[in-house]
């Protein structure tokens, strides 16, 4: 009698081979998503400080408000009651990824403008809500790089930011450029 089937050895070792193929496919999946959200907010960051830029040739000075630049995204251009993508009427924060919805911020960035100590302007997305990322991209005005700044203590954030900054060493990292460094004095 010939009998046509699997043994239960057969298909365990087919389950673990799944199981380890999947926990592969998850891990990667999940920095994909996160490299793509950091496009989005890359593209959303060209186009912010080439409006800013238009803004200061017209008014000789920039701004913390989107809803002042003409490139503002379409979100903030539409006034509407419980705005979910600034924080209240000012409109200085932009949520990408949907905004604040239920108290908790959607998997994205919180873009705003912001002047350090000596006024020098920067264009900063911090990244917010679930994922386990609190990184920072910071852009200064002045200058065509964005600055991934991780949280030094994330081992996630450490890797994002390598991968993104092209590095492959975590001593390569640079700072936060809106914090000034201090003159060496001997």
């Amino acid at each position: 009698m010939n009998k046509q089937g699997f043994t239960l050895t057969e298909l365990i070792i087919v389950i673990i081979i799944i199981a380890i193929l999947s926990s592969f496919a998850v891990m990667y999946y999940g920095r994909f998503i996160e490299r793509m959200r950091i496009a989005e907010v890359d593209t959303l960051v060209g186009t912010s400080l080439s409006a800013q830029e238009r803004n200061f040739l017209k008014y000789q000075h920039y701004t913390p408000y989107w809803h002042q630049l003409d490139a503002a995204p379409l979100e903030v251009r539409t006034p509407r009651d419980q705005n979910d993508y600034a924080n209240g009427k000012s409109n200085t924060v932009f949520y990408t990824r949907g905004g604040v919805l239920t108290g908790i911020p959607n998997p994205g960035f919180a873009v705003s403008f912001e002047q350090d100590a000596t006024e020098r302007w920067f264009m900063v997305a911090r990244r917010v809500g679930k994922g386990g990322y609190n990184y920072q991209l910071v852009r200064p005005f002045d200058s065509n790089q964005t600055v991934c700044v991780p949280d030094w203590s994330n081992e996630q954030d450490m890797a994002i930011c390598m991968e993104y900054m092209g590095l492959t060493d975590t001593s390569e990292l640079k700072g936060n450029p809106m914090v000034p460094k201090l003159p060496v004095t001997l």
